[in-house]
């Protein structure tokens, strides 16, 4: 269902995508075009509802509101804290604005991804495109072509990490872990992609929400660690579930 539309991008009914860009970044506040009314349920506001927001970025809660500025054609806004805009700044601010001296490619600029969860709660996420293709490219020349096979060049093709990570975000599938959370700047927009399916597809044949998932270092590498036949991902987690339990258990 991925539909551009100028600097949003619809991936599904549940996620949005949009160009990090100036006023997002000095206004704290997105505009919201009347084509994302029903993403936003602005059909159910009445004329001067406010309704409180929370976004989550980077497991830290932050609040803002939503409301319509134009009631006859349902169109309003997002507008979030000085904290929240704070943070996206601090890791966005040299891609969109001139003064910082990096040479700004429409291209490269970050993208925010929006997750609804309920109409008034969203988790966020920054994705790196430049970040994306530059280490698929460090991947392909670093990885034991013996484990990973020809699933590599798929696993690391940037148009399909990409599109994984518009549609399922920065964490780990299967563990939950994100590298910016833990390791801070050096960890942001870090990620690895995992093909689940075993058999070469074709392009045109993939699901891009049930043949790969973002994946961390760790887990990929126990998925891939048995050369004569792989951890499923199913099986991982259960492993992890399992280790979880007992920790509890021993801390009882």
């Amino acid at each position: 269902m991925e539909k551009s539309i100028h600097s949003f991008e619809i991936v599904d009914d549940n996620i949005i995508v949009k160009r990090i860009d100036k006023s997002l970044l000095t206004y704290g506040e997105i505009r919201i075009p009347n084509y994302l009314r029903d993403f936003f349920h602005f059909h159910e506001m009445e004329k001067h509802d406010r309704w409180d927001i929370r976004i989550t970025y980077n497991k830290i809660d932050y609040f803002g509101v939503l409301y319509l500025d134009d009631y006859k054609r349902l169109r309003g806004k997002l507008r979030w804290g000085k904290d929240l805009t704070r943070e996206l700044s601090n890791v966005t601010s040299k891609y969109v604005f001139e003064s910082y001296g990096y040479e700004i490619k429409e291209e490269n600029v970050p993208l925010l991804r929006l997750e609804k969860i309920d109409r008034q709660t969203f988790i966020a996420d920054v994705i790196f495109p430049e970040d994306v293709e530059r280490d698929a490219k460090e991947y392909m020349l670093h990885a034991d072509k013996f484990i990973y096979g020809i699933k590599a060049r798929f696993e690391n093709d940037p148009e399909i990490r990409l599109k994984v990570l518009k549609r399922q975000g920065m964490s780990c599938a299967i563990c939950g872990f994100k590298y910016e959370n833990f390791y801070g700047d050096v960890g942001r927009g870090y990620i690895q992609i995992h093909q689940v399916i075993k058999d070469e597809m074709k392009m045109d044949e993939f699901d891009l929400d049930k043949d790969f998932i973002p994946i961390c270092e760790n887990c990929h590498g126990l998925i891939h660690r048995n050369k004569d036949e792989d951890l499923t991902v199913s099986e991982l987690k259960q492993i992890i579930h399992i280790r979880h339990e007992l920790r509890k258990t021993e801390k009882e």
